[in-house]
Protein backbone atom coordinates (compact mmCIF):
# COMPACT_ATOMS: atom_id res chain seq x y z
CA UNK A 1 0.00 0.00 0.00
CA UNK A 2 1.27 3.12 -0.95
CA UNK A 3 1.48 6.02 1.59
CA UNK A 4 -1.19 8.44 2.74
CA UNK A 5 -0.46 11.21 0.77
CA UNK A 6 -2.21 15.16 0.29
CA UNK A 7 1.13 17.20 -1.26
CA UNK A 8 0.79 20.61 -1.99
CA UNK A 9 1.29 20.95 -6.18
CA UNK A 10 3.62 23.58 -7.06
CA UNK A 11 4.26 24.44 -10.84
CA UNK A 12 7.50 26.54 -11.89
CA UNK A 13 7.42 28.72 -15.02
CA UNK A 14 11.11 29.81 -16.17
CA UNK A 15 12.49 29.95 -19.39
CA UNK A 16 15.59 28.78 -18.45
CA UNK A 17 15.73 25.08 -17.56
CA UNK A 18 19.02 25.53 -15.58
CA UNK A 19 16.91 27.53 -12.83
CA UNK A 20 13.51 25.36 -13.32
CA UNK A 21 15.91 22.24 -12.22
CA UNK A 22 17.16 24.18 -9.04
CA UNK A 23 13.95 25.23 -8.37
CA UNK A 24 12.39 21.97 -8.43
CA UNK A 25 15.08 20.17 -6.52
CA UNK A 26 14.50 22.84 -3.67
CA UNK A 27 11.12 22.30 -3.31
CA UNK A 28 11.21 19.00 -3.40
CA UNK A 29 12.82 18.83 -0.52
CA UNK A 30 10.30 20.83 1.07
CA UNK A 31 7.70 17.66 0.24
CA UNK A 32 6.35 19.88 -2.45
CA UNK A 33 4.93 18.18 -5.96
CA UNK A 34 7.01 20.19 -8.07
CA UNK A 35 6.59 20.41 -11.78
CA UNK A 36 8.22 22.78 -14.28
CA UNK A 37 7.35 24.66 -17.35
CA UNK A 38 10.07 26.53 -20.16
CA UNK A 39 7.44 28.79 -21.30
CA UNK A 40 4.34 31.22 -20.72
CA UNK A 41 2.19 28.45 -23.68
CA UNK A 42 3.10 25.26 -21.97
CA UNK A 43 2.34 26.75 -18.13
CA UNK A 44 -1.03 27.66 -19.67
CA UNK A 45 -1.13 24.07 -20.96
CA UNK A 46 -0.29 22.37 -17.38
CA UNK A 47 -2.24 24.58 -15.39
CA UNK A 48 -5.42 23.96 -18.09
CA UNK A 49 -4.81 20.28 -17.42
CA UNK A 50 -4.29 19.74 -13.98
CA UNK A 51 -4.61 21.91 -10.75
CA UNK A 52 -1.92 23.56 -8.60
CA UNK A 53 -1.87 25.08 -5.17
CA UNK A 54 0.50 27.62 -6.37
CA UNK A 55 2.67 29.11 -9.36
CA UNK A 56 6.20 30.51 -9.34
CA UNK A 57 6.43 32.62 -12.63
CA UNK A 58 9.23 34.41 -14.03
CA UNK A 59 8.33 37.82 -15.37
CA UNK A 60 10.81 38.49 -18.05
CA UNK A 61 10.07 35.61 -20.34
CA UNK A 62 10.03 35.74 -24.03
CA UNK A 63 6.98 34.98 -26.65
CA UNK A 64 4.41 35.74 -23.45
CA UNK A 65 5.66 37.69 -20.64
CA UNK A 66 4.86 36.80 -17.12
CA UNK A 67 2.24 39.54 -16.89
CA UNK A 68 0.86 38.11 -19.87
CA UNK A 69 0.74 34.43 -18.29
CA UNK A 70 -0.91 35.66 -15.27
CA UNK A 71 -3.64 37.66 -16.68
CA UNK A 72 -4.48 34.03 -18.44
CA UNK A 73 -3.40 32.28 -15.28
CA UNK A 74 -6.23 34.89 -13.47
CA UNK A 75 -9.17 33.76 -15.91
CA UNK A 76 -8.32 30.61 -15.34
CA UNK A 77 -8.58 30.49 -11.97
CA UNK A 78 -9.04 33.48 -10.13
CA UNK A 79 -7.97 32.38 -7.01
CA UNK A 80 -5.05 31.24 -7.62
CA UNK A 81 -1.46 31.72 -6.08
CA UNK A 82 0.96 33.21 -7.32
CA UNK A 83 4.49 34.42 -6.99
CA UNK A 84 6.67 36.64 -9.42
CA UNK A 85 10.54 36.00 -9.90
CA UNK A 86 11.98 38.94 -11.38
CA UNK A 87 15.41 41.21 -11.39
CA UNK A 88 15.95 44.52 -9.45
CA UNK A 89 14.90 46.44 -12.72
CA UNK A 90 12.09 45.13 -13.00
CA UNK A 91 10.51 45.95 -10.13
CA UNK A 92 7.74 48.46 -11.62
CA UNK A 93 6.30 45.48 -13.75
CA UNK A 94 5.99 43.78 -10.22
CA UNK A 95 3.73 46.57 -8.87
CA UNK A 96 1.51 45.88 -11.80
CA UNK A 97 1.59 41.88 -11.24
CA UNK A 98 0.78 42.65 -7.50
CA UNK A 99 -2.21 44.73 -8.70
CA UNK A 100 -3.25 42.33 -11.39
CA UNK A 101 -3.54 39.92 -8.42
CA UNK A 102 -0.19 38.04 -7.48
CA UNK A 103 0.53 37.02 -4.05
CA UNK A 104 4.52 38.20 -3.49
CA UNK A 105 8.00 38.36 -5.53
CA UNK A 106 10.98 37.48 -4.78
CA UNK A 107 14.14 38.96 -6.91
CA UNK A 108 16.57 37.04 -9.24
CA UNK A 109 19.39 35.94 -8.97
CA UNK A 110 18.24 33.40 -6.16
CA UNK A 111 21.70 33.27 -4.13
CA UNK A 112 19.46 32.84 -0.60
CA UNK A 113 17.10 29.26 -0.96
CA UNK A 114 15.74 30.27 2.34
CA UNK A 115 14.38 33.23 1.05
CA UNK A 116 12.56 31.47 -1.55
CA UNK A 117 12.08 28.55 0.82
CA UNK A 118 9.95 31.38 3.26
CA UNK A 119 8.22 33.08 0.36
CA UNK A 120 6.53 29.98 -0.44
CA UNK A 121 5.59 29.09 2.66
CA UNK A 122 4.14 32.53 3.55
CA UNK A 123 2.03 32.52 0.52
CA UNK A 124 0.69 28.87 0.93
CA UNK A 125 -0.29 29.64 4.97
CA UNK A 126 -1.58 32.84 3.25
CA UNK A 127 -3.74 30.93 0.33
CA UNK A 128 -5.15 28.67 2.98
CA UNK A 129 -6.17 31.74 5.08
CA UNK A 130 -8.11 32.66 1.98
CA UNK A 131 -9.67 29.94 1.38
CA UNK A 132 -11.42 29.31 4.51
CA UNK A 133 -12.57 32.83 4.38
CA UNK A 134 -14.31 32.38 1.06
CA UNK A 135 -15.47 29.44 2.50
CA UNK A 136 -17.22 30.88 5.72
CA UNK A 137 -18.30 33.93 3.27
CA UNK A 138 -20.13 30.89 0.95
CA UNK A 139 -21.74 29.50 3.82
CA UNK A 140 -22.94 32.54 6.10
CA UNK A 141 -24.63 33.50 2.62
CA UNK A 142 -26.37 30.10 2.09
CA UNK A 143 -27.61 29.93 5.95
CA UNK A 144 -28.45 33.55 5.99
CA UNK A 145 -30.97 32.39 2.88
CA UNK A 146 -32.12 28.62 4.58
CA UNK A 147 -34.07 28.64 7.64
CA UNK A 148 -33.89 27.14 10.50
CA UNK A 149 -35.48 24.16 12.62
CA UNK A 150 -39.22 25.36 13.47
CA UNK A 151 -41.07 23.55 15.63
CA UNK A 152 -42.80 24.27 19.09
CA UNK A 153 -44.24 20.09 18.99
CA UNK A 154 -42.74 17.93 21.93
CA UNK A 155 -41.25 15.34 18.63
CA UNK A 156 -39.16 18.21 17.44
CA UNK A 157 -37.83 19.60 21.14
CA UNK A 158 -36.73 15.94 21.61
CA UNK A 159 -34.99 15.56 18.50
CA UNK A 160 -32.86 19.25 18.54
CA UNK A 161 -31.71 18.00 22.32
CA UNK A 162 -30.83 14.80 20.22
CA UNK A 163 -29.17 16.83 18.00
CA UNK A 164 -27.36 19.20 20.44
CA UNK A 165 -26.07 15.53 22.49
CA UNK A 166 -24.63 13.86 19.98
CA UNK A 167 -23.33 16.58 17.98
CA UNK A 168 -20.12 17.26 19.91
CA UNK A 169 -19.21 12.86 18.96
CA UNK A 170 -17.59 12.29 15.99
CA UNK A 171 -19.50 9.59 15.20
CA UNK A 172 -21.45 8.60 12.05
CA UNK A 173 -25.41 9.22 12.02
CA UNK A 174 -27.78 8.01 10.18
CA UNK A 175 -31.22 9.94 10.20
CA UNK A 176 -34.57 8.28 8.87
CA UNK A 177 -37.55 9.91 7.97
CA UNK A 178 -40.53 10.83 4.75
CA UNK A 179 -39.08 12.99 2.00
CA UNK A 180 -39.50 16.67 3.09
CA UNK A 181 -39.45 16.48 6.46
CA UNK A 182 -35.81 18.52 6.59
CA UNK A 183 -33.29 15.96 7.05
CA UNK A 184 -30.67 17.85 5.83
CA UNK A 185 -31.69 20.91 8.29
CA UNK A 186 -31.16 18.18 10.92
CA UNK A 187 -27.83 17.50 9.37
CA UNK A 188 -26.55 20.73 9.30
CA UNK A 189 -27.47 21.67 12.68
CA UNK A 190 -25.59 18.15 13.92
CA UNK A 191 -22.42 19.80 11.91
CA UNK A 192 -23.15 23.81 13.32
CA UNK A 193 -23.10 22.06 17.15
CA UNK A 194 -20.27 20.29 16.56
CA UNK A 195 -16.03 21.11 16.82
CA UNK A 196 -16.14 20.58 12.40
CA UNK A 197 -18.43 23.73 12.77
CA UNK A 198 -15.80 26.23 11.29
CA UNK A 199 -14.92 23.99 8.50
CA UNK A 200 -17.50 22.84 4.95
CA UNK A 201 -20.45 21.49 5.32
CA UNK A 202 -21.03 19.57 1.93
CA UNK A 203 -24.37 17.56 0.95
CA UNK A 204 -24.48 14.92 -1.93
CA UNK A 205 -27.69 13.60 -2.77
CA UNK A 206 -26.64 9.91 -3.89
CA UNK A 207 -30.27 9.06 -5.71
CA UNK A 208 -30.16 12.35 -8.27
CA UNK A 209 -26.59 11.16 -9.59
CA UNK A 210 -25.87 8.77 -12.30
CA UNK A 211 -23.79 6.32 -10.82
CA UNK A 212 -20.42 6.69 -12.55
CA UNK A 213 -20.70 10.52 -11.77
CA UNK A 214 -21.48 10.07 -8.32
CA UNK A 215 -17.82 7.87 -7.87
CA UNK A 216 -15.89 11.18 -9.50
CA UNK A 217 -17.90 13.43 -7.48
CA UNK A 218 -17.42 11.44 -4.53
CA UNK A 219 -13.52 10.42 -4.72
CA UNK A 220 -12.28 12.70 -7.63
CA UNK A 221 -10.45 11.41 -10.69
CA UNK A 222 -7.24 11.76 -11.42
CA UNK A 223 -6.24 13.39 -15.43
CA UNK A 224 -7.06 10.41 -17.80
CA UNK A 225 -8.75 8.20 -16.14
CA UNK A 226 -11.84 8.52 -18.32
CA UNK A 227 -13.22 10.50 -21.25
CA UNK A 228 -13.18 14.36 -20.35
CA UNK A 229 -10.86 13.79 -17.56
CA UNK A 230 -8.75 16.60 -18.39
CA UNK A 231 -7.51 17.00 -15.18
CA UNK A 232 -7.02 16.19 -11.58
CA UNK A 233 -9.67 16.83 -9.95
CA UNK A 234 -10.69 16.53 -6.47
CA UNK A 235 -13.47 15.24 -4.99
CA UNK A 236 -16.16 15.91 -2.17
CA UNK A 237 -13.98 13.67 0.62
CA UNK A 238 -11.06 16.28 -0.34
CA UNK A 239 -12.77 19.20 -0.59
CA UNK A 240 -15.06 18.32 3.01
CA UNK A 241 -11.36 17.76 4.68
CA UNK A 242 -11.70 18.38 8.74
CA UNK A 243 -15.92 18.76 8.13
CA UNK A 244 -18.84 17.12 7.31
CA UNK A 245 -20.01 14.93 4.63
CA UNK A 246 -24.19 14.40 4.38
CA UNK A 247 -25.14 11.74 2.18
CA UNK A 248 -28.75 11.82 0.80
CA UNK A 249 -30.65 8.79 -0.44
CA UNK A 250 -27.77 6.73 0.45
CA UNK A 251 -29.95 3.13 0.26
CA UNK A 252 -29.80 4.19 -3.45
CA UNK A 253 -25.97 3.70 -4.02
CA UNK A 254 -24.67 0.35 -6.26
CA UNK A 255 -23.16 -2.22 -4.48
CA UNK A 256 -19.61 -1.45 -5.41
CA UNK A 257 -20.21 2.41 -4.24
CA UNK A 258 -21.05 0.66 -1.03
CA UNK A 259 -17.88 -1.28 -0.95
CA UNK A 260 -16.04 2.37 -1.61
CA UNK A 261 -18.02 3.82 1.71
CA UNK A 262 -17.08 0.82 3.91
CA UNK A 263 -13.62 1.10 2.69
CA UNK A 264 -13.60 5.04 3.68
CA UNK A 265 -15.20 4.71 7.09
CA UNK A 266 -12.86 1.55 8.22
CA UNK A 267 -9.87 2.45 6.67
CA UNK A 268 -9.85 6.28 6.76
CA UNK A 269 -8.24 6.51 3.40
CA UNK A 270 -9.31 6.16 -0.58
CA UNK A 271 -8.56 6.51 -3.84
CA UNK A 272 -9.48 9.10 -6.58
CA UNK A 273 -11.07 7.46 -9.59
CA UNK A 274 -8.13 6.11 -11.80
CA UNK A 275 -5.19 6.91 -9.35
CA UNK A 276 -3.11 4.55 -6.68
CA UNK A 277 -2.08 6.81 -4.23
CA UNK A 278 -4.44 6.48 -1.16
CA UNK A 279 -5.38 10.03 0.21
CA UNK A 280 -6.10 10.41 3.87
CA UNK A 281 -10.48 10.94 4.61
CA UNK A 282 -11.10 13.48 7.95
CA UNK A 283 -14.47 13.94 7.26
CA UNK A 284 -17.72 13.06 9.73
CA UNK A 285 -20.50 10.99 7.89
CA UNK A 286 -23.91 12.16 8.15
CA UNK A 287 -26.37 10.25 6.08
CA UNK A 288 -30.09 9.76 5.34
CA UNK A 289 -32.83 8.31 3.87
CA UNK A 290 -36.29 8.10 3.37
CA UNK A 291 -36.82 4.10 3.33
CA UNK A 292 -35.98 1.03 6.22
CA UNK A 293 -32.59 0.18 5.73
CA UNK A 294 -32.75 -2.74 7.57
CA UNK A 295 -35.18 -4.20 5.61
CA UNK A 296 -32.90 -3.38 2.96
CA UNK A 297 -30.44 -5.08 4.22
CA UNK A 298 -32.64 -8.13 4.26
CA UNK A 299 -33.29 -8.03 0.75
CA UNK A 300 -29.73 -8.04 -0.24
CA UNK A 301 -30.20 -4.23 -1.62
CA UNK A 302 -27.52 -2.95 1.16
CA UNK A 303 -24.60 -4.17 2.94
CA UNK A 304 -25.11 -5.22 6.42
CA UNK A 305 -21.83 -3.94 7.31
CA UNK A 306 -22.14 -0.40 6.03
CA UNK A 307 -25.17 -0.46 7.66
CA UNK A 308 -24.02 -0.86 10.71
CA UNK A 309 -20.99 1.48 10.54
CA UNK A 310 -23.79 4.29 9.41
CA UNK A 311 -26.33 3.56 11.90
CA UNK A 312 -24.44 4.17 14.85
CA UNK A 313 -26.74 6.56 16.09
CA UNK A 314 -29.72 7.08 14.27
CA UNK A 315 -32.36 9.83 14.00
CA UNK A 316 -35.80 9.75 12.83
CA UNK A 317 -37.84 13.09 11.89
CA UNK A 318 -41.16 12.44 12.32
CA UNK A 319 -43.57 13.73 9.45
CA UNK A 320 -45.32 16.73 9.73
CA UNK A 321 -49.43 14.76 9.43
CA UNK A 322 -47.54 13.97 13.22
CA UNK A 323 -46.84 17.37 14.63
CA UNK A 324 -49.62 19.52 13.21
CA UNK A 325 -48.91 21.73 16.91
CA UNK A 326 -46.04 23.22 14.18
CA UNK A 327 -48.29 23.82 11.56
CA UNK A 328 -48.98 27.58 12.13
CA UNK A 329 -45.24 28.73 13.29
CA UNK A 330 -44.15 26.76 10.05
CA UNK A 331 -46.97 29.11 8.03
CA UNK A 332 -46.28 32.08 9.99
CA UNK A 333 -42.84 31.66 8.25
CA UNK A 334 -43.23 30.88 4.93
CA UNK A 335 -45.20 33.61 4.52
CA UNK A 336 -43.47 36.10 6.20
CA UNK A 337 -40.87 34.76 3.84
CA UNK A 338 -42.61 35.02 0.41
CA UNK A 339 -44.09 38.15 1.16
CA UNK A 340 -40.60 39.49 0.97
CA UNK A 341 -39.73 37.55 -2.11
CA UNK A 342 -42.35 38.87 -3.65
CA UNK A 343 -43.20 42.11 -2.03
CA UNK A 344 -46.71 41.40 -1.49
CA UNK A 345 -48.55 42.48 1.97
CA UNK A 346 -50.05 39.40 3.27
CA UNK A 347 -50.91 39.63 7.42
CA UNK A 348 -51.95 35.87 7.41
CA UNK A 349 -54.80 33.52 6.88
CA UNK A 350 -58.69 33.31 7.30
CA UNK A 351 -59.55 30.60 9.63
CA UNK A 352 -60.98 28.31 7.61
CA UNK A 353 -57.72 28.29 5.86
CA UNK A 354 -55.44 27.50 9.30
CA UNK A 355 -57.94 24.56 9.67
CA UNK A 356 -58.01 23.43 5.87
CA UNK A 357 -53.78 23.38 6.23
CA UNK A 358 -54.23 21.99 9.64
CA UNK A 359 -56.30 18.89 8.62
CA UNK A 360 -54.47 17.74 5.32
CA UNK A 361 -52.31 15.24 5.61
CA UNK A 362 -49.46 16.28 3.88
CA UNK A 363 -47.73 13.18 2.51
CA UNK A 364 -44.58 15.73 0.90
CA UNK A 365 -44.38 17.36 4.35
CA UNK A 366 -42.89 20.61 5.61
CA UNK A 367 -41.68 20.89 1.23
CA UNK A 368 -45.04 20.33 0.44
CA UNK A 369 -46.32 23.07 2.84
CA UNK A 370 -43.63 25.16 1.65
CA UNK A 371 -44.67 24.95 -1.93
CA UNK A 372 -48.49 25.48 -1.02
CA UNK A 373 -47.53 28.73 0.67
CA UNK A 374 -45.86 30.19 -1.58
CA UNK A 375 -48.23 29.39 -4.46
CA UNK A 376 -51.41 30.76 -2.12
CA UNK A 377 -48.93 34.53 -1.80
CA UNK A 378 -48.20 34.68 -5.73
CA UNK A 379 -52.32 34.10 -6.02
CA UNK A 380 -53.61 36.11 -3.28
CA UNK A 381 -55.89 39.32 -4.04
CA UNK A 382 -56.34 40.16 -0.28
CA UNK A 383 -54.20 40.63 2.68
CA UNK A 384 -55.45 37.45 3.50
CA UNK A 385 -54.71 33.94 2.27
CA UNK A 386 -58.53 32.13 1.33
CA UNK A 387 -59.27 29.00 0.65
CA UNK A 388 -59.64 30.08 -3.12
CA UNK A 389 -55.63 30.37 -2.67
CA UNK A 390 -55.28 26.60 -2.13
CA UNK A 391 -54.49 23.94 -4.35
CA UNK A 392 -57.48 21.20 -5.06
CA UNK A 393 -54.89 18.62 -3.09
CA UNK A 394 -55.52 20.67 -0.19
CA UNK A 395 -59.36 21.29 -0.25
CA UNK A 396 -60.13 17.86 -1.73
CA UNK A 397 -58.38 16.32 1.41
CA UNK A 398 -60.29 17.86 3.91
CA UNK A 399 -63.94 18.82 4.72
CA UNK A 400 -63.97 22.04 2.51
CA UNK A 401 -64.13 20.58 -0.92
CA UNK A 402 -66.33 21.54 -3.11
CA UNK A 403 -69.75 20.07 -3.71
CA UNK A 404 -68.76 19.41 -7.76
CA UNK A 405 -65.50 17.50 -6.31
CA UNK A 406 -61.93 17.47 -6.54
CA UNK A 407 -61.50 16.70 -10.36
CA UNK A 408 -63.41 18.54 -12.71
CA UNK A 409 -60.88 18.47 -15.37
CA UNK A 410 -59.44 15.62 -17.69
CA UNK A 411 -55.63 16.70 -16.96
CA UNK A 412 -56.40 16.27 -12.70
CA UNK A 413 -58.28 13.06 -13.63
CA UNK A 414 -54.96 11.50 -15.40
CA UNK A 415 -52.71 13.08 -12.98
CA UNK A 416 -54.26 11.34 -10.44
CA UNK A 417 -54.04 7.96 -11.84
CA UNK A 418 -50.57 8.81 -12.46
CA UNK A 419 -50.24 9.22 -8.81
CA UNK A 420 -52.14 5.77 -7.87
CA UNK A 421 -50.10 4.10 -10.56
CA UNK A 422 -47.20 4.98 -9.31
CA UNK A 423 -47.98 4.24 -5.40
CA UNK A 424 -48.86 0.77 -6.35
CA UNK A 425 -45.62 0.04 -8.18
CA UNK A 426 -43.90 1.22 -5.39
CA UNK A 427 -45.75 -0.27 -2.32
CA UNK A 428 -45.43 -3.92 -4.89
CA UNK A 429 -41.64 -3.01 -4.53
CA UNK A 430 -41.17 -2.49 -1.16
CA UNK A 431 -40.89 1.12 -1.46
CA UNK A 432 -37.32 0.59 -3.85
CA UNK A 433 -36.90 3.50 -6.08
CA UNK A 434 -34.65 1.74 -8.21
CA UNK A 435 -36.36 -1.78 -8.51
CA UNK A 436 -39.83 -0.02 -9.39
CA UNK A 437 -38.22 2.48 -11.58
CA UNK A 438 -36.87 -1.10 -14.20
CA UNK A 439 -40.15 -2.87 -13.48
CA UNK A 440 -42.00 -0.18 -14.81
CA UNK A 441 -39.57 1.10 -17.76
CA UNK A 442 -39.34 4.36 -16.49
CA UNK A 443 -35.47 6.11 -16.06
CA UNK A 444 -34.86 6.47 -12.24
CA UNK A 445 -34.42 10.36 -12.92
CA UNK A 446 -37.78 10.52 -14.50
CA UNK A 447 -39.02 8.40 -11.85
CA UNK A 448 -37.80 11.44 -8.65
CA UNK A 449 -39.51 13.72 -11.04
CA UNK A 450 -42.47 12.16 -11.16
CA UNK A 451 -42.38 11.41 -7.02
CA UNK A 452 -41.49 15.06 -6.79
CA UNK A 453 -44.51 16.51 -8.64
CA UNK A 454 -46.62 14.29 -6.36
CA UNK A 455 -45.47 15.20 -3.49
CA UNK A 456 -45.05 11.09 -3.16
CA UNK A 457 -43.25 9.88 0.14
CA UNK A 458 -43.35 7.38 2.27
CA UNK A 459 -45.80 7.00 5.24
Amino acid sequence: MNDLVHPTRILIVDDEPYICEVLVEILNEENYNVESANSGKTALEKFSSSSYDLVLLDIGMPVMSGIEVLKNLQKLDPTITVIMATAQRDIKTVVEAIKIGAEDYILKPFNDITIIKTAVQKALKLKAVKDENRYLKDRLKKELKSHSIIGNSVEIQKLLKMVQKIAPLNTSVLITGDTGTGKELIARAIHQYSARSDRKFISINCGGIPETLLESTLFGYEKGAFTGAYKQTKGVFEDARGGTLFLDEIAETSPALQIRFLRVLQEKNFQRVGGTDYIQSDVRIVSATNCDLMKAVNAGDFREDLFYRLNVISLNIPPLKNRQDDIPLLVKYFIEKYTSIHNKTIKGTEKVVMKALSDYSWPGNIRELENVIERAIALAEHDQLSLVDLPNTILSDTHNQPEHGPYTLFSEAKEHFEKDFLLAALKRNGWNISRTAREIKLPRQNFYQKMNKYNISRH
